[in-house]
């Protein structure tokens, strides 16, 4: 294989990606968007659980 083919495959392979995209892009963003709100409630739920972890039950009568 020459390298005139490796440039030619590569960038045909480039435009079918970038085609993809295109069409695909409401479907692309919907996912990426509900995966970000998925990651934020498990950021949101880690970061309460740590709180609670690390603040609570340090009050006059835990005897800590």
């Amino acid at each position: 294989m020459t390298n005139k083919t490796k440039w030619i495959i590569g960038t045909a392979v480039v435009l079918v990606v970038l085609l993809l995209l295109v069409i695909f892009s409401k479907n692309i963003w919907n996912w990426f968007s509900n995966v970000l709100i998925d990651v934020a409630i498990y950021l949101i739920v880690f970061g309460a659980g740590w709180l609670l972890g690390r603040f609570a039950g340090k009050g006059s009568g835990s005897g800590k």
